[in-house]
């Protein structure tokens, strides 16, 4: 009789809009009329059905809050959802046993502020993603996302930033995929106006079968494009990006992209599947051990400048797809980058194809492609090696282990271990090797007023030239030394950066070493 008196109050208070309630024996399901606040003193919160947080009302979690998620329950976001944990004090969202699974956290229109940072989600399972975006907004930062098998983000129509989380192996060592073309760290299309997709400084953990990490189409500029910055990718048995839509790709590094024993597809493995007539970017990034880079197909057009590809198996980019139903990309423009251990670094490329490479480390047989290719051991600081144990995603049981793909220097290469500046025995042919018209300006002195070809080329970890062509103190690169170089020297002091443009001295500190630098070319080059 009791439970029974509870079931119907409860299915009152959901019709009459009342706040959500919380009954000891099910949990929390039902609808909120004013804001709440959970805090870690009432751990755990169980949800037992469906929660919504209605538009106008504001569910705050604090640091160290614990939700756990009956069978089939979720949380419908149509307000505002902040939950802000700490690193000490993360907040967790998981399953309320060790056999159920839940729906997820569904934003639904809400273009308000959401956040959720320091948060770990698990255990949910459905096609709509552990976090489901429709027409909203959210920013994501510090979130770990695990134990899921299924779509870890769906977005459509949303603006989603993902900064700094991390995605765990979707299926562990001797575990085969449950699904084909589901399972995927985020999968989605559009982009309001004015709004944004900005993936930076993830994680991507590994996967299998015919499945992407990330699954993405729609916009073309100047409507917004996805952004993809700075991201780390473990590998795949497909793709590592598959896009229908124009897109930057910039500082990422990719690793162990191959078409595995669980693929059934028709297609191979490529780090971008580049796709719908839409143009892509691609620069700055490392591409280690995979069987493509780049898939140009539909009527595509790629910029690939200043990228580091080792160990590449199959045709780095290729045009020539022999696949029912799609067509060859547009073309290509390749630049200022490096082709290591990659013999079939083209495919497919006619009379028809809008196509040129110049300034690139590769085979004397592609030198005819452009102007200014050359090939010669690019004397990178540590190449990768092939480990025989393995990683949990990788049924083939051995994997390309990365390296260090700065470019060794006489004068000074970047050492990220050591966090310092060191001196090589020998210098790389790439240094100094790119386009010369290309912008060297981020690249710190001495530069020789020209571009490295590589991932590093034209960034500040560029490294060093033998030319002391310039002057270290002219840090905006407009060939003069005067007020405006030293405001930027000012704006560091005592900054311990390594890579700070006013570190002039090279000791990771902008200190009063570095005034000494500057004064003595002051007004350079009137000085000389």
């Amino acid at each position: 009789m009791q439970n029974r008196i509870v079931r119907v109050w409860m299915v009152m208070a959901v019709m009459l809009g009342a706040p959500a309630v919380r009954v000891a024996a099910s949990g929390w399901q039902g609808t909120f009329r004013n804001d709440a606040i959970w805090s870690p003193q009432q751990n755990p919160y169980i949800v037992s059905g469906e929660l919504r947080v209605p538009k106008e009302v504001t569910l705050t979690l604090l640091p160290g809050t614990q939700v756990l998620f009956q069978e089939g329950a979720r949380i419908v976001i149509n307000g505002r959802l902040v939950a802000e944990g700490t690193p000490a004090s993360p907040i967790r969202f998981t399953r309320a046993t060790d056999k159920n699974t839940w729906l997820g956290l569904q934003f639904d229109q809400t273009m308000e502020d959401n956040r959720i940072r320091h948060a770990r989600l698990e255990h949910a399972r459905t096609n709509d993603g552990m976090i489901g975006l429709q027409k909203s907004r959210l920013l994501l930062e510090y979130a770990e996302f695990d134990h899921c098998d299924r779509r870890r983000i769906r977005t459509l129509s949303s603006s989603l930033t993902v900064r700094r989380c991390r995605f765990a192996d979707l299926f562990g060592r001797g575990v085969a995929p449950t699904t084909d073309n589901l399972s995927e760290h985020l999968w989605g299309s559009g982009i309001p106006d004015g709004g944004w997709l900005i993936l930076e400084g993830n994680v991507f953990g590994g996967n299998k079968g015919h499945n992407d990490a990330v699954d993405f189409d729609g916009p073309a500029a100047p409507k917004p494009i996805p952004h993809i910055l700075n991201n780390t990718f473990l590998g795949g048995g497909d793709d590592a990006l598959d896009l229908e839509c124009d897109a930057l790709i910039e500082g990422n590094t990719f690793l162990n992209f191959v078409k595995d024993q669980y693929n059934k597809a028709s297609g191979e493995a490529n780090v971008l599947s580049a796709g719908g007539g839409k143009r892509y970017t691609l620069r700055h990034n490392l591409f280690i051990n995979v069987q493509h880079i780049v898939q140009v197909k539909n009527e595509a057009f790629l910029t690939f400048t200043n990228n580091t590809a080792v160990n590449v198996s199959g045709a780095a980019i290729y045009f020539d797809l022999d696949l029912p139903g799609r067509r060859p990309g547009r073309g290509g423009d390749v630049a200022n980058s490096i082709f290591w251990n990659t013999p079939d670094v083209f495919e497919g490329v006619t009379e028809e194809t809008d196509f040129a490479v110049d300034y690139c480390l590769l085979p004397a047989k592609w030198h005819g492609f452009g102007r200014g290719n050359i090939y010669a051991d690019p004397l990178f600081a540590r190449d990768g090696h092939w480990d025989p144990n393995g990683t949990p995603f990788d049924p083939k049981d051995d994997f390309w282990v990365n390296g260090d793909y700065h470019l060794k220097s006489q004068a000074g290469r970047w050492d990220p271990p050591a966090g310092q500046w060191v001196i090589d025995e020998v210098t790389s042919p790439c240094i100094d090797a790119g386009d010369p018209n290309a912008d060297w300006k981020d690249e710190p002195w001495p530069h020789g007023r020209c571009l490295d070809m590589g991932a590093y080329g034209g960034t500040a970890q560029a490294s060093l030239s033998l030319s002391r062509v310039g002057a270290p103190a002219d840090l905006n690169g407009d060939n003069r030394v005067y007020g405006r170089n030293y405001s930027v020297l000012a704006a560091g002091w005592g900054v311990r950066e390594p890579l700070h443009t006013g570190d002039l001295s090279h000791n990771a500190t902008v200190d009063f070493l570095d005034p000494t630098t500057f004064t003595s070319a002051w007004l350079w080059p009137t000085n000389r």
